[in-house]
């Protein structure tokens, strides 16, 4: 393999530490990313399911972090990320600092698309599996505070400097706004969505029947997005020190974090869906069959019926036994699946786990 030429910006490599924490960092998160939803579509295979909406979401979202991805190596190898812009002007020239902001310009459209589509993706999974009226119309003006502020915060990007070219190039005639109170503005309605999403489904998963330590887990499950909200937290603190003169360097504070976003979102929405495949790989069913699809309309008579469309099929409905000779073969017949039923009320949902064998 041949060694970089001698005054490129990769022969830097070897002294930009912040440059290759972040591609070593991205690129193992990258990886399981691409596990977390290889295993997604498995589940959805051994459940027999077609893909839904959230998981086309999901897929699109990891196609364009993987564009996003490479874009950041060619920050950090070709433009100099984590280098201060004198050096990287210097070993490569003027050019090179605006190639540098263009190709940031382009992936801060691409991360604020990345997270809007995890949301939407994270909101859509809750409509499928919580059927609650008030819960369901709750997720639904989420969902339109999600759209809105992307449509919001992608104009503001876009139009940040008139004209938008003057973003990466500084001396054309036009104006920029605040770039630290915009960011910071930005980021902090980001968080306050992030945290309302997180937090949706916890009353409806903290009143189940169920054991203490299977809820424990499924807040796992669906509250790594805790971990999001914190280094979206740690994030907005590193707005403020943003130099504009010394872009390369001062920006690779804010990359990493930024990064992690998508990467962790991308394993925190397909978590709540690997629950088959984790089954069939560890033979565990502690996040197996705990969450599935729940309707109430607000009724106030309880009901029990069987759950629609259950993780895995519970009857065969072609077996050769009718009603006529069961009885005669009841004494052949074992039922070692888990069964559940649904008690319905007003203002309560119920789920008791019921295993038979005969």
């Amino acid at each position: 393999m041949a060694s970089a030429p001698v005054g490129t910006l990769i022969g830097a490599l070897p002294r930009n530490g912040p440059g290759k924490t972040d591609i070593i960092v991205e690129t193992i998160f990258l990886a399981l990313d691409f596990v977390s939803v290889g295993l997604r579509l498995w589940s959805r295979h051994l459940q027999r399911m077609r893909l839904q909406i959230n998981d086309i979401l999901i897929i699109a979202a990891l196609t364009i972090l993987t564009a996003r991805y490479a874009i950041e190596v060619s920050l950090v190898l070709e433009c100099g990320l984590g280098l201060h812009a004198e050096e990287v002007a210097e070993i490569g020239g003027p050019d090179m600092v605006i190639l540098f902001r263009k190709l940031v310009f382009v992936i801060d459209l691409m991360w604020l698309t990345l997270v809007t589509l995890i949301k939407t993706s994270i909101l859509h999974f809750y409509l499928v599996i919580f059927r609650q009226t008030v819960f369901v119309r709750v997720v639904y003006l989420v969902l339109g505070l999600v759209i809105a502020f992307y449509i919001a915060a992608f104009f503001s990007d876009v139009f940040f400097c008139i004209p938008p070219e003057k973003s990466w190039l500084p001396d054309t005639p036009g104006h920029c706004g605040d770039s630290s109170t915009i960011y910071i503005a930005l980021a902090s309605t980001d968080l306050t969505i992030d945290i309302i999403v997180i937090l949706l489904p916890m009353p409806i998963l903290w009143g189940l029947q169920l054991p203490t330590p299977r809820k424990v887990a499924l807040t796992f499950v669906f509250g790594l997005g805790f971990i999001i909200i914190a280094i979206t937290s740690v994030r907005i603190r590193f707005f403020s020190n943003l130099d504009p003169l010394d872009i390369t360097y001062t920006f690779s504070e804010i990359a990493l974090l930024s990064s992690l976003v998508p990467l962790l979102g991308i394993i925190n929405a397909c978590l709540p869906v690997l629950a088959p495949a984790f089954k069939r790989i560890f033979n565990s069913s502690l996040l197996s069959s705990t969450v599935k699809k729940s309707d109430n309309t607000g009724s106030s008579s309880n009901k029990f019926h069987r759950l629609n469309e259950p993780e895995l099929p519970l009857v065969n409905m072609n077996s050769p036994y009718n009603r006529h000779n069961a009885s005669d073969a009841a004494g052949h017949i074992s039922v070692t699946t888990d069964w559940e039923v649904h008690s319905i009320q007003a203002s309560d949902t119920h789920i008791n786990d019921i295993e038979m064998n005969k």
